[in-house]
Order: structure tokens, then sequence, then C-alpha cells
């Protein structure tokens, strides 16, 4: 198990079960479920159920238990079945192996042995560079660009891992970083064709998107010269208010605010009078 010796559903279903356990497995991705030693090597249902039992097993070493030799050995050969899953079109029990392995090798530090750290971490930088190309496989553009990240981290000159990343860019529709990926790679492997032609997708597409950008902006243009324009020095009035109205209260105010000395003036003028 592991291997790719079954069907992906078998593989799956098997690495979760006890000894002497039954199961019963309903597959509903024919592709998984296509094994040439039951006769399913062209399965077309819908849906196919398996039941299982586990008889006998033989548990792996664990790895936190492996010298750094037998580390660097496990992950070869864990990364040359990956390969060959890869070339079957086998892609997630693919991604599995590569995964393994770059989880392996996620901290190298304590190694002893200075030929051990080099040939893992040269292992890592591979299994992750193969992540991406499966991510690319499974359009998870996303993914497929940080496996490229976790790469050019470590080697910014890798020219596998950059254009991969071009192509994930490619696909997120950043084309401006495409094109820049693109350029390093030409720079770096100037006979690549791949990369001169995944530069030329890329310069159409932001091309395209240039040309959407204008006309967007072209249209916002139209929609603000619509709008009334106000004289200079002033802005457009707020709701339905005359300034006769916003002036009135303070005509008011005027009119009840009464100088105290005009009204003793006042106050004398009708004493006089009364004498």
């Amino acid at each position: 198990v592991g291997n790719g010796e079954v069907c992906d559903a078998l593989e799956c279903a098997v690495c979760e079960m006890k000894k002497g356990e039954k199961a019963i497995l309903t597959v509903t991705t024919p592709a998984a479920a296509a094994e040439e030693k039951l006769g399913l090597k062209d399965v077309k249902a819908d849906r196919v159920v398996f039941t299982l039992e586990l008889i006998e097993f033989e548990k792996a070493q664990d790895t936190w238990n492996m010298s750094e030799e037998e580390k660097v050995g496990f992950a070869n050969s864990r990364k040359e079945v990956g390969s060959q899953l890869f070339k079957a079109g086998r892609l997630q029990m693919a991604l599995g192996r590569y995964k393994k392995v770059a989880d392996m090798f996620s901290y190298i530090d304590n190694f002893k042995e200075e030929n051990n750290k080099v040939k893992a971490k040269v292992l890592k930088q591979a299994c992750d560079a193969n992540k991406a190309a499966v991510y690319l496989k499974l359009k998870d553009f996303t993914e497929a660009k940080n496996s490229c990240n976790a790469v050019l981290k470590e080697d910014t000159q890798n020219v596998k891992a950059t254009y991969r990343r071009a192509q994930a860019e490619l696909g997120l529709k950043n084309f401006s970083d495409c094109i820049r990926d693109c350029k390093k790679v030409v720079e770096l492997d100037p006979p690549n064709k791949e990369a001169r032609a995944l530069l030329k997708q890329a310069q159409a597409g932001q091309k395209e998107e240039d040309k959407k950008a204008k006309g967007l902006f072209a249209n916002m243009c139209k929609a603000l010269g619509k709008g009334p324009i106000p004289e200079p020095g002033k802005s457009a009035s707020l709701g339905n208010f005359s300034d006769d109205e916003e002036d009135a209260p303070m005509d008011v105010a005027e009119e009840k605010d009464v100088p105290m000395e005009d009204a003793a003036e006042e106050k004398q003028e009708e004493v006089a009078k009364e004498e």
C-alpha cells in the first residue's frame, strides 16, 4: 500500500483501517476505482461499492525512528514512486508522495552530516517543484504558486520553479507577474521555447486587460460629465432649502436682541412724556 499497486480508492481506504476491520467503500469517481486486478480497468459506472476486510498488513518504519541515511533513502524512493504515479495520471496519489517528502525535510538543521543535509534539501526542493506540477494539472493555481515560492525561497535561480510559477500566475490572471517570471526564465535559460510561448500568452492577456480597463475608465468619465457643474466658488446645494429660509432664524434672533442702553433711553422718554 502506498506504491500505487492497487487503485486509488483502495489505497486510501486501507490506510484508515485496522487489522481485522471490515468496511463498505462507496466510490463516486470511476477513475479512483479503476482496478485491473478486479476486472474494473475501464469501469464507467457512476458508483462502485467495495466490501473490504483488512486481514494482514506490514507496518512501515516510522520516519522519526530512522537514521539520516535511512530518511534520505526512504524519501528518494517516495519521490520515485510519486513520479511514476504522476506519469500514470494518478495525480492525488502522486501529490501525497511528494508531500510526504517535503514534510519530512521541513526542518533539517538538526542533521549532523552535511552531505545528508544537502541531499535532503535537494529532495525537498524537487518534491516542492513536483507538487507545483501536480497542482497545475489540478488547476489549483494558488497552491501551485505557493509550492514554487517554497523552492524559490531557497533557490532564487531555479528555472523549473520560476517557469511553473509563471504558469500559475497566468492561471490566476496575474499577467504582469507571469511576464516577469517568463522574462527571468528566458534570461536564465535563453533557448527555453516554452517560456517564450508563455510570455506571448501573458502579453496578449495583459493587452486585453488594459483594453477593458481603458473602456471602463472612458465610461466612468462619460458618466461624470452628465452631472450639473456648479458655479466657481460654490458647491452643489444640499437639500431643498433656499438662502432666505436658512437666514430667517437669524432675523428673528436679531429682532429679539435689543441693546440695554437703547431700552433705558426709551424708558426715560416715556417718563418725560407722562410728566
